[in-house]
C-alpha cells in the first residue's frame, strides 16, 4: 500500500476510521488536535527527539545553547557587546537551522553579513556537536539523517508544514502512511500546492475525499476562499474597548457553562494571546471562571523571578536598605515582624552588620567575589531552601512550576563545575536564565483554554470565540529581521537557499486563519474593540473576506457580583449582599463629594466641637489652620501622621534644624557685630560639626562635599551687614515661650532677639529661598503673616513687657536677605483668632486651601482630601 496524501479535509467519520486503524500511529502538532481525535499526543518533533535520544544525541538545553552561541559569537565576531550581538543573531540563526541550509555553501555567498552569520552558525553547531548535542531548530534535520526505523503514520493537523517537517515526515513515513494536507484551489495555498508537487515526486499518492459534507467549518472555508455568504452560527461583535470586549466574551462563556456546555468544548482564541492574556485572566477571576492560559511567561515576570532579582541585588550591593526591605517583604519570603519593621524604617540599615543589629540574620547572603560554578549554584540552592521558597511558591500553580523550572536551569548553570567565575558573571547567568526560561501564564486542567490560531491546527470545539480581530493583530503584521531581512532572503532564495520570504509569511498567516475556521462545530464568534488604548482600531480584513458585518453583542446576564453591585448602585432596589449596604454608603458619600452641596463630615465639617482652651498652638499650626482647615484637622485631630522614616538625604526640615542649631552655637559666643569677625569661619565650621552631633545627623551620601556647601551658605550670610547690625546686641537665642494670643494658648521659639537703641528686634530664620506663606486673605491668597505679629504680641506681653519692640523680621539664609511682612493691627489679630476659635468650636474644617494651592505643595494628606475641580462646584478653590 502506497503512501497516501489527502489534499482536502476529510469528514470526521473517515478520520475516525483512519485513527482506529491498528497499524497507524497518529501524529498531531498540538495536544488539542490529539484530543479531538481521542489519541495520545505525539508530534513529529517528539518522534525526532526520541530518535536522537536512542542514538545518544541530546537536544541542547536552552541555557547551554545560549552559552555556546555566545562562545561562537565571541570566536567569530570582534565585538565588545557579546550579549547584544548574540540577541541580534538568535532569530536569523534559528531560521537558517530550521531551513537546513548548507552552511559551507552559505559561507560562499557574496554578502559579508551572510558569511558572518554562516560562520557563527557553523561554530555554534560544532560546539554543540562536541558536547553530543544539537540545537532544537535542527532536531528534525538531524533525526532525518540518522533514522533507521520506520512506522506507518497518520499525520493530521500539519496543514502548512515547514520544510524541516516535510523532509522528516517523508523520511520516516513508510508505505501505508497517510498525510492530510488541505490544498484548495486558491492563491493562498500556493506553498501547499508546491508541497503537494514535491510529495508526488517522492511517490506519495494523491487522494481526494468524494464526500461533500457542508459542516460549519466547510462553509466558513468556502466563505473565506470564495467570498460566499457566511453560514448561520457565525457572528462578529464590536465593543468600545478591550476590557468591555473581554467582559462581553467571558459573559457568553459563563452563560454557556451555566447551560451545561462542557468547558473543553469552548475555546478562546487570540492571535496575540499574551496581549489579551492579562485582561482575560483578571476578568475571569472576577467572574469565577476557570481559564487556562498556556502562553509562555518568562520567569523574570513571575513572583519567583522578581524575588531572585532582588536577592541578587541585595547580595551584589551588600544589603542596601530599599532592596533588602523589598526582598524580606516579598510574598515568597518570611517577612519582618511589625516591631522590627518599625525599627528598620527608623534606622535604614544598609549593611550586614546593621541588619544583624536588628536580629535579622542575613549572613547566608554574604557571598565571596568569585567561586566555581558548582559552589555558586549550591549557595543559591541553600538560600532557596533556607527561605522555604518552594513551600511559599506552592500557593500559586504558575509559581511552583517556575520554581522547578528554575531548579532545572540551575543544574545546567552548574556546568562545567570547576569553572571559576565572578559573582557578577554568575548573577548575569542567573538573570539570563530568568529571561529565557518560561512557564505557562495560567496552568491548570479542566477550564476554558486561551490559545493562538497556530496551536489549534486540527482541533475541534463546539464554541470558538476569537478575540482581537482587528487590523494589525489578526493577521499579525509581517515583520522584517534586521540581521536577515526579506531582501537578503530573496537573494539567498535565488541561490537555492529555502528561506521563508515576506509573501510566504503572509500566506502562512492566511492559512493559519483558514485552519482556525475548521475548529468550530456549532458556533464561531469574532469580536474586536473600537479602541486599543488611545488609538482607534479597524476590523480585520479577514472579516470582510468572510462577508461578516459587525453587530452589537447580545444582552447577557450579569457576569459577577462586582458587576451587579455597579449596576444596582444606580437603582432603587437593593441587592442581597453583605457588601452592598457599605457600597451604597460609599457611593452616596462620593456623589455628594462631587455635587455642589456644602461640605459635610466627609470633607472635614464634622460638627464636633473642640475646646480651644484645652489646646496649645504653635504659630505654624495657626498658619496651617488659616491656609486649609482640613490640613490641620487631618494632622492634629485625625492624627494621620506619616510613619517615622530615617532620612537618607538632607530634607528641608533637617536642613532647617541644622542651620538653626549651627547659628545658635556660634552666636552664643557673639555679643555684637564686632565679635563676628573674631569668631570667623573656623568658629562657624566648629559650630556646624557640633550641630551635626547634636542632631545625630544620619549617613548622607557625599556629605563631605555637601557640608562645605552648607557652611559656605552660612558664612556668606554671616558676613552680611544686616545679619547682625553694628548697633545691635544679641539678647536671646532660641527663646522658648508659652503665652496667650487673643484667647488662644500658644507656644513656640523665637530664633533670635536683638537689642538696638530703638528697641528689640525679633528674627526668625528661614532656610528656604522663598518668603514664608501666611494665612488666606479675603481673596483666598496665602499672604497674611501671623507668625511675626504673634511673636511681637508675646514679646510685649510675656517676654519683655517693659521694653519697646522695634520690629519683627524673617531672614532668608540662602538669599541673605531680611524680609519684613506687613504688620497686623490688634483688631485684625483678634478677628483672626476669633475665626480660628470658631473652626474649633463648630467642628468646621473644610477642604478649602488657598487659591494658588500653596498649602497643598508639601501636604501629606492629598489622598484623604482629594482636592480637585469638585471644589469649584462647592465654591472653593480648584
Amino acid at each position: 500500500m502506497k503512501r497516501l496524501l489527502y489534499i482536502n479535509l476529510l469528514p470526521d467519520q473517515i478520520i475516525q476510521q483512519l485513527v482506529k486503524h491498528s497499524t497507524l500511529q497518529v501524529i498531531t502538532p498540538t495536544q488539542q488536535a490529539a484530543r479531538a481525535l481521542k489519541v495520545p499526543h505525539r508530534s513529529l518533533e517528539s518522534l525526532a527527539q526520541k530518535i536522537l535520544t536512542e542514538n545518544g544525541i541530546r537536544v541542547a538545553p536552552i541555557l547551554i545553547a545560549l552559552r555556546c552561541l555566545k562562545a561562537a559569537v565571541s570566536e567569530v565576531i570582534p565585538t565588545s557587546d557579546i550579549e547584544g550581538t548574540t540577541r541580534a543573531l538568535t532569530s536569523p540563526l534559528q531560521a537558517i537551522l530550521r531551513a537546513g541550509v548548507n552552511l559551507e555553501a552559505l559561507k560562499a555567498v557574496d554578502s559579508a553579513l551572510t558569511q558572518q552569520l554562516a560562520q557563527v552558525a557553523d561554530a555554534y553547531t560544532n560546539l554543540l556537536r562536541a558536547e553530543g548535542m544539537v540545537d532544537l531548530a535542527s532536531v528534525l534535520w538531524e533525526a532525518s539523517r540518522i533514522l533507521t526505523k520506520h512506522q506507518p503514520l497518520l499525520i493530521y493537523g500539519y496543514f502548512q508544514p515547514r520544510i524541516e517537517q516535510l523532509n522528516f515526515l517523508d523520511a520516516i513515513a513508510p508505505d501505508g502512511s497517510v498525510l492530510v494536507l488541505p490544498c484548495p484551489n486558491s492563491a493562498t495555498f500556493k506553498d501547499n500546492q508546491a508541497t503537494v508537487d514535491w510529495l508526488k515526486q517522492q511517490s506519495w499518492q494523491i487522494q481526494e475525499s468524494e464526500e461533500n459534507c457542508q459542516t460549519l467549518s466547510e462553509q466558513m472555508a468556502e466563505s473565506f476562499l470564495q467570498g460566499a455568504s457566511p453560514p448561520p452560527g457565525v457572528e462578529a461583535h464590536v465593543y468600545p474597548h478591550i476590557e468591555v470586549e473581554v467582559r462581553g466574551v467571558l459573559a457568553q462563556v459563563k452563560n454557556l457553562l451555566n447551560q451545561g456546555t462542557p468547558a473543553n468544548e469552548i475555546v478562546l482564541v487570540a492571535r496575540d494571546d499574551a496581549f489579551y492574556g492579562a485582561t482575560v485572566l483578571d476578568v475571569a477571576h472576577e467572574y469565577n471562571l476557570p481559564i487556562c492560559a498556556l502562553y509562555a511567561v518568562p520567569l523574570i515576570d513571575t513572583r519567583l523571578g522578581a524575588w531572585v532579582q532582588l536577592l541578587l541585588e541585595v547580595i551584589q550591593q551588600k544589603f542596601p536598605f530599599e532592596s533588602t526591605a523589598k526582598l524580606l517583604s516579598h510574598p515568597l519570603c518570611t517577612g519582618l515582624s511589625a516591631s522590627v519593621w518599625i525599627q528598620a524604617r527608623q534606622q535604614h540599615p544598609s549593611n550586614l552588620w546593621a541588619w544583624q543589629n536588628l536580629d535579622v540574620n542575613l549572613s547566608l547572603l554574604d557571598w565571596p567575589p568569585e567561586d566555581n560554578r558548582a559552589n555558586w549554584v549550591e549557595r543559591l540552592q541553600v538560600v532557596l531552601n533556607k527561605f522555604d521558597v518552594r513551600q511559599r511558591a506552592g500557593r500559586w500553580a504558575r509559581e511552583i512550576l517556575a520554581y522547578y523550572e528554575f531548579l532545572e536551569g540551575l543544574v545546567e548553570l552548574a556546568k562545567p563545575e570547576e569553572n571559576v567565575i565572578t559573582l557578577e558573571e554568575f548573577a548575569q547567568d542567573i538573570l539570563g536564565s530568568l529571561t529565557l526560561l518560561t512557564v505557562p501564564a495560567q496552568p491548570g486542567r479542566g477550564g476554558v483554554e486561551l490559545h493562538t490560531p497556530l496551536s489549534l491546527f486540527g482541533a475541534k470545539f463546539q464554541h470558538v470565540f476569537v478575540l482581537g480581530t482587528v487590523e494589525g493583530i489578526l493577521p499579525a503584521p509581517v515583520r522584517d529581521d534586521p540581521m536577515l531581512d526579506f531582501y537578503e532572503r530573496k537573494q539567498l532564495r535565488q541561490h537555492g537557499f529555502n528561506l521563508e520570504d515576506a509573501a510566504q509569511a503572509a500566506r502562512r498567516e492566511a492559512i493559519s486563519f483558514y485552519a482556525l475556521l475548521q475548529t468550530p462545530t456549532q458556533h464561531l464568534t469574532f469580536s474586536y474593540p473600537q479602541m486599543i488604548g488611545s488609538q482607534a482600531s479597524l476590523p480585520s480584513p479577514y472579516l470582510a473576506r468572510l462577508g461578516l458585518k459587525s453587530i452589537a453583542p447580545p444582552p447577557l446576564p450579569i457576569g459577577s457580583l462586582e458587576e451587579a453591585r455597579r449596576i444596582y448602585l444606580r437603582r432603587d432596589n437593593l441587592l442581597e449582599d453583605a457588601v452592598f449596604p457599605h457600597a451604597i454608603h460609599a457611593w452616596t458619600v462620593e456623589k455628594r463629594r462631587e455635587e455642589a452641596k456644602p461640605y459635610d463630615e466627609y470633607d472635614g465639617v464634622v460638627s464636633i466641637p473642640l475646646d480651644p482652651n484645652t489646646r496649645l498652638f504653635s504659630a505654624s499650626q495657626l498658619t496651617i489652620l488659616g491656609q486649609c482647615p482640613f490640613k490641620w484637622f487631618a494632622d492634629k485631630v485625625l492624627r494621620l501622621a506619616k510613619l517615622e522614616e530615617a532620612e537618607e538625604e538632607l530634607s528641608a526640615g533637617l536642613k532647617g534644624q541644622l542651620y538653626h542649631r549651627s547659628l545658635e552655637l556660634v552666636l552664643a559666643k557673639v555679643l555684637s557685630a564686632a565679635d563676628i569677625t573674631q569668631a570667623g569661619l573656623a568658629g562657624l565650621e566648629a559650630a556646624f560639626l557640633q550641630a551635626e552631633q547634636d542632631l545625630q545627623l544620619p549617613t548622607i551620601p557625599a556629605w563631605e562635599a555637601q557640608r562645605a556647601e552648607h557652611i559656605k551658605v552660612l558664612s556668606r550670610t554671616w558676613e552680611q551687614p544686616d545679619f547682625l547690625p553694628s548697633n545691635a546686641k544679641v539678647v536671646s537665642l532660641e527663646k522658648e515661650f508659652i503665652g496667650d494670643w487673643y484667647g488662644l494658648k500658644v507656644t513656640g521659639r523665637i530664633d533670635r532677639i536683638d537689642r538696638t537703641p530703638e528697641g528689640l528686634v525679633l528674627l526668625d530664620y528661614k532656610s528656604g529661598s522663598q518668603e514664608p506663606l501666611g494665612i488666606k486673605n479675603e481673596k483666598g491668597k496665602a499672604v497674611v503673616d501671623i507668625q511675626m505679629p504673634l511673636y511681637t504680641h508675646i514679646a510685649k506681653t510675656v517676654l519683655f513687657p517693659d521694653e519697646p519692640i522695634k520690629g519683627a523680621d524673617y531672614y532668608l539664609l540662602i538669599k541673605r536677605k531680611k524680609v519684613t511682612k506687613k504688620a497686623l493691627s490688634e483688631a485684625e489679630q483678634q478677628q483672626i483668632a476669633a475665626k480660628i476659635k470658631t473652626h474649633l468650636e463648630t467642628g468646621h474644617y473644610p477642604v478649602d486651601p488657598d487659591v494658588e494651592q500653596n498649602a497643598c505643595r508639601f501636604c501629606a494628606y492629598d489622598l484623604v482630601c482629594r482636592k480637585g475641580n469638585r471644589q469649584i462646584r462647592k465654591g472653593g478653590a480648584v
